[in-house]
């Protein structure tokens, strides 16, 4: 359906819907722990396309997607689901129904959320070049989506959300949370409140943490992100006059292309990789993202502490407030693209100036990608212990009236045998409520 071009919403469109056995069918093929959330309703997925402002001001299409419980018939609360780093389009929320956000969209709804996602801009349907871990249009992205999708609901559902709003998002997505939460506090209270966010393996400290990691000249698993901040932040920035001036030959007339929104960071991280090896001699397993840069450049990047792009990742640091709403950092002290000093620099920072009810957990030695999976469950299990979540309508009959305990998990949503061993834990109950015990 099309609406009124003066309307924030320009356009939704239902793409896809999920029985609840087809949920229960996603739980499975994913290995999804049943901890996650109860299944009562059956989803629909919706595309939109809604405008919001750019860098500059101007407003711009951008796309995202919307995951609605089917026929609720109570209040549900809202979640707002950053994703990571995306090269290609295909791969935006807004592509209901093919990517791997939908396993989060899907089980959120069914358990009784509305579920909001961004492309971000440039991303998906949306205009331009994507403004790759900018945080101003992350956060006004992210917020116009909860708005629009908090309307658009009430229009299809025929229900107002309730007021409860969680964040949550892992790496690029980890950033676009912790920009969005530092946003809505300071500029949107008459508007949203937020009750919990979880940003997870975010690069919040760009100036330093997330710099100096890749300064260090190791080999780094994803080394087309460095290209991807310079090209986004010179789009914003104004960075250099000249891209020859800036990278080597060939990458300075090959990499600005592959972030189009065609190719996948797979391939751009092959590209650069093999431009290594074939003309600098560089072997694959210890290439570093360093390598692009002219030597004349990157000395003088080095040497100058108002270099334009260290004030360019200044500007796009996120930790500096002060959050006023529960706040759980989760970050894996052996990921290898995000350093979890990111994670203790902004940790630090909220405790020595005061912050209230923020927690850092450390989801062990796993890699980047490893953690994801476990980072995304513990926010999620810990969210739906403060959700005012309703089940659809049973006759008594269907429900065992005798509330039993199902398992116990710790805060990353693994099982427990022995509470002994955990001071705190979460408790399941076979009529899908929960309860955190915390033991001195």
């Amino acid at each position: 359906m099309y609406l009124n071009i003066n309307a924030q919403i320009i356009s939704y469109e239902l793409v896809e819907s999920w029985s609840k056995q087809e949920v229960s069918q996603l739980y499975s093929s994913y290995s999804v722990p049943e901890s996650v959330g109860q299944i009562n309703y059956a989803v629909d997925g919706y595309k939109v396309l809604y405008y919001t402002p750019d860098f500059d001001g101007e407003f711009v299409i951008c796309s995202g997607a919307i995951y609605l419980p089917a026929n609720i018939n109570c209040s549900p609360p809202v979640l707002s689901w950053q994703h990571g780093t995306i090269a290609n389009s295909y791969y935006a929320p807004s592509n209901v129904g093919n990517t791997d956000n939908d396993l989060i969209g899907v089980i959120c709804a069914s358990n009784g959320y509305i579920v909001t996602m961004s492309d971000f801009i440039g991303l998906g349907e949306g205009e331009g070049m994507h403004n790759y871990v900018h945080a101003d249009t992350e956060a006004t992205a992210t917020i116009d989506i909860i708005k629009y999708g908090k309307d658009l609901a009430t229009e299809i559902l025929g229900v107002t959300p309730n007021n409860q709003l969680f964040l949550f998002g892992y790496s690029q997505g980890g950033h676009a949370t912790m920009a969005a939460v530092k946003e809505i506090e300071a500029n949107f209270l008459d508007e949203l409140v937020i009750t919990a966010s979880a940003p997870m393996a975010g690069p919040y400290d760009m100036s330093e943490s997330q710099r100096l990691m890749l300064e260090s000249g190791d080999a780094y698993p994803n080394p087309g992100y460095l290209p991807y901040v310079l090209f986004a932040y010179d789009k914003i920035y104004n960075l250099y006059d000249n891209i020859n001036d800036v990278l080597k030959s060939p990458y300075s007339n090959t990499l600005l292309d592959m972030y189009d929104g065609t190719y996948s960071m797979w391939s751009i991280n092959n590209t650069m990789i093999d431009i290594g090896e074939e003309d600098f001699n560089i072997s694959a397993n210890s290439f570093s993202p360093i390598n692009i840069f002219n030597e004349d450049y990157y000395q003088e990047y080095l040497a100058n502490e108002n270099h334009p792009f260290k004030l360019a990742l200044i500007d796009n640091d996120v930790y500096n407030f002060i959050p006023s709403a529960p706040m759980r950092l989760l970050h894996c002290s052996g990921d290898d693209n995000v350093t979890y000093n990111n994670a203790e620099v902004a940790y630090n920072y909220f405790l020595e100036n005061g912050a209230q009810n923020i927690e850092l957990i450390d989801g062990g030695n796993f890699d980047h990608q490893e953690c994801a999976s476990i980072a995304i469950i513990g926010a999620k299990v810990w969210f739906d212990t403060m959700a005012n979540l309703c089940e659809p309508n049973v006759n008594i009959s269907e429900k065992d009236i005798n509330k039993k305990l199902v398992r116990n998990i710790d805060l990353l949503g693994r099982s427990i045998i022995s509470k002994s061993s955990t001071k705190n834990f979460i408790s399941i109950f076979n009529d899908g409520t929960t309860q955190k015990i915390v033991q001195h």
